[in-house]
């Protein structure tokens, strides 16, 4: 289904994308935090039996209303915090002293990412599950996201 059929999904996404980024280690709930703007190896943030979202965001995403932001301060790290099965690793795509989207970032680069927020989701057993293509209108991690945001109890009450 195309991106512009799809307005909460797309608010979600920039919702996420303007999420502070405060550093975590994995004892603090299940998020981690990668080094800002610097390029990164999955396999150093694979935890083996977890189930792990890596999330590419930046701070300078414009907000935008979203249902799921109105009810939870972090959805990633509320999800994280709830599910012993799942590590959330937060990528922020911006270099220290960039005030906008920092595209040209080395992780920006490395992955050759055009939108944000931008999701991989990694299997308990290390593979890839699911990922957004860049390339195309695939959002394949996002919605994988979301569906597990969609199952927290918060969300169903």
């Amino acid at each position: 289904m195309p991106a512009s059929t799809r307005p909460n999904l797309l608010s979600l996404l920039t919702c996420i994308a303007a999420l502070p980024l405060a550093g975590a280690d994995k004892s603090s709930g299940g998020v981690v935090a990668t080094p800002p703007g610097e390029r990164l190896q999955f396999e150093d943030y694979l935890e083996p039996g977890k189930t792990v979202i890596f999330g590419f965001v930046s701070d300078f995403c414009p907000p935008y209303p979203c249902p799921i932001r109105g009810k939870m301060e972090d959805p990633l790290g509320v999800l994280a915090a709830a599910r012993d099965d799942l590590v959330v690793v937060k990528v922020d795509v911006n270099r220290e002293g960039i005030t906008q989207i920092d595209w040209n970032s080395p992780v920006s680069m490395q992955f050759g990412l055009r939108r944000l927020p931008h999701f991989v989701v990694y299997g308990p057993d290390g593979r890839i599950v699911a990922q957004d293509d860049q390339r195309s209108a695939d959002t394949s991690g996002f919605d994988m996201v979301f569906a597990m945001l969609m199952e927290l109890p918060e969300q169903n009450s």
